[in-house]
């Protein structure tokens, strides 16, 4: 099993003949060491989905950084021999993938698979069907069921569909999803009203300024402070998108902090139109007929005798594609986010002569004389969760020195007050500091001269 403990993170995925290959990945920007295993309820159906979803995530992990790698490995026989206690230093994720021409069984090794105490975790990955029609006469009887406590994951046309809750589940990536909509009310109100709905269901947390800003807020400032806190921009690409100045505020920050975009261009907008490079996100190009209507003429109050097109809502299908594309883009950008992120401070650090054992996963030991600093990145803002993690993490290490400490970076530029003062009573709770991403030098001179400011 010496194998087992080297990648970063494991991926074991059941085989059309019932037997189960392992994958191990080094390299990856997750957000810690995981174990995932994915095993379908017993049909050739239910493994063809097992292998659709296992090779979509392996593609994933593949494409999170220029460091990331594959290689086969040795598992065990199968996750039912797997005792996830054995493994303190991953989160274990089994997926449970659901097939209409195979119920779930109540099978009790599941449950050694489910308990806080080890880390560890179950989730159903679901296709299209009624969720009691895929469930056993022990399963259906019994409420309480492990299978029927947890929220599945469902999928429309195909299982890579569930791909970024099974990331976020293992919390390979961040579980607080979050998306900023960028748009122009007069000609994209319905289509940014339909989004912000549909993905506040699918789990999103959704900044739209319709519903987003309290009266009374400094409106630039909030705006800047929830782009820090968001991990991708959507751009609803209108004809006259480009005579919003907070529009292209939003566009300029989301390209300087390197979050991920995804832009939709309404049918009347023509490629060498568009405010963003081709290099950025996925670019889907609607035509009338994904949409529910016809456009409506408003007029353009910008330009008195002009009117301008309001586009109604986007039609179901073209919705689920939607949805799917920005989510699958969400997970690629928070990898490319903490791998940037990661890089920069190993490279201010080392400029600063300062040591780093650097790794793609977990947080970063870094020393400086009889100092061990533990140092955890995070893509948006700290908060309460960080600081537990880091306090636990920091302070669980043997012998290290009374002036080493346990720190955040993540960006903070923008916090409006009542943000900043909770950062610093976090900072007295924990006796872990925060820094803010934009001054890496900084914080690399801090490390360097012992004095923390």
């Amino acid at each position: 099993m010496a194998e087992v403990t080297t990648p970063e993170i494991i991926l074991q995925t059941e085989e059309a003949d019932g037997s189960f290959r392992c994958r191990g990945f080094t390299g990856v920007p997750a957000a810690r060491r995981v174990w995932i295993a994915i095993v379908s309820s017993g049909s050739p159906t239910g493994r063809g989905y097992v292998r659709q979803l296992g090779d979509e995530l392996a593609a994933v992990l593949l494409s999170s950084g220029p460091e990331a790698a594959v290689a086969p490995m040795d598992c065990p026989a199968a996750p039912s021999d797997v005792k996830p206690a054995e493994h303190p230093d991953r989160r274990k994720t089994l997926v449970l993938v659901g097939a209409a021409d195979a119920k779930f069984q109540d099978l009790p090794w599941h449950q050694a698979w489910q308990s806080d105490a080890d880390d560890s975790c179950v989730m159903t990955v679901l296709p299209p069907a009624e969720f009691e029609d895929l469930l056993d006469d022990a399963i259906r009887k019994n409420p309480t069921h492990l299978l029927r406590r947890v929220n599945g994951s469902r999928w429309k046309q195909q299982p890579s569909e569930t791909l970024p809750g099974v990331l976020a589940r293992a919390e390979i990536t961040s579980t607080a999803t979050r998306v900023f909509i960028s748009y122009r009310r007069l000609e994209t109100l319905p289509i940014g009203l339909q989004l912000f709905d549909r993905l506040t269901h699918e789990g999103f947390e959704v900044f739209l300024d319709r519903f987003s800003i309290p009266p009374g807020y400094d409106f630039q400032r909030r705006l800047t402070q929830e782009l820090e806190d968001k991990s991708m921009v959507v751009l609803l690409e209108s004809k006259f998108l480009h005579d919003s100045k907070w529009t292209q505020h939003e566009i300029d920050f989301a390209k300087r902090h390197r979050l991920g975009m995804a832009s939709l261009r309404m049918p009347d907008v023509e490629e060498k139109d568009s405010l963003i490079s081709a290099t950025v996100g996925p670019r889907i190009k609607l035509v009338a007929a994904d949409l529910s209507g016809a456009a409506k003429p408003v007029p353009n109050p910008e330009n008195p005798g002009q009117t301008m097109n309001e586009w109604p809502e986007l039609k179901a299908d073209v919705l689920d594609r939607v949805v799917a594309e920005i989510k699958a883009a969400h997970a690629a950008a928070l990898f490319r986010r903490r791998h940037a992120l990661r890089a920069d401070l190993v490279a201010a650090l080392n400029a600063a002569g300062v040591n780093t054992n650097y790794q793609a996963v977990g947080p970063l030991v870094v020393k400086m004389g009889p100092d061990e600093h533990l140092v955890w990145l995070t893509t948006r803002p700290p908060e309460v969760e960080d600081f537990r993690g880091v306090y636990v993490a920091h302070f669980a290490r043997k012998g290290v020195s009374p002036s080493s400490r346990g720190v955040i970076v993540g960006p903070q530029a923008a916090l409006e007050p009542d943000r900043v003062e909770r950062l610093q009573w976090l900072h007295t709770v924990s006796q872990c500091l925060s820094f803010d991403e934009g001054n890496l030098n900084g914080f690399a001179q801090c490390v360097k001269n012992g004095v923390w400011k």
